[in-house]
């Protein structure tokens, strides 16, 4: 029996679509000089919607991309996404029931959390990224743009999840 291809298809394809906008289009949108980041938000809303599984898997890659255009040691952000992804998706299954509220407070943590876990690995390899005097700024930031984005970005992971586009709660 054939295992059925097609959400493995439909997350490469978000995550690669998130990267390529990154890269693209949001890098050069800044807020006081932090852009929000899509590969955060992409593994915080696979760990979301799909469990801590899906979302370690798809933080892991988003990570392992934005690795590719960040300085500093490879698999460093790959790490952090990949703990941020799983423990929005055990957060998501502890709770009985999600609205969006709460799927946006998930994400605006997750967020925090993961930006923070990056600026700390950061230290632990040798950079000087805890002690970097706008870190409260850049977490603040990226923790707000990507509680604005992430409605549409949990319906995205609802589609490559195969759940469908469905309105409704995260």
């Amino acid at each position: 029996m054939t295992p059925d291809r097609g959400p493995l298809l439909r997350w490469v394809l978000l995550v690669a679509t998130a990267y390529l906008v990154q890269v693209g289009v949001v890098v050069d949108l800044s807020i006081f000089g932090v852009h929000p980041d899509l590969m955060l938000l992409v593994a915080a809303s696979a760990g979301i919607v799909a469990g801590p599984a899906r979302g370690a898997e798809v933080g892991f890659a988003s990570g392992l991309l934005a690795d590719l255009v960040l300085q500093g040691p490879l698999g460093t952000t790959a790490l952090a996404y990949a703990v941020v992804g799983f423990g929005a998706g055990a957060v998501g299954e502890a709770l009985m029931r999600t609205s969006r509220a709460i799927s946006v407070a998930v994400v605006t943590a997750a967020s925090a959390a993961g930006t923070l876990l990056y600026a700390l690995l950061g230290q632990l390899l040798g950079q000087r990224t805890l002690s970097d005097p706008r870190l409260w700024s850049i977490v603040a930031i990226v923790a707000l743009c990507n509680a604005a984005l992430c409605l549409p970005a949990l319906a995205a992971s609802r589609w490559a999840e195969g759940e469908g586009l469905r309105t409704g709660v995260g």
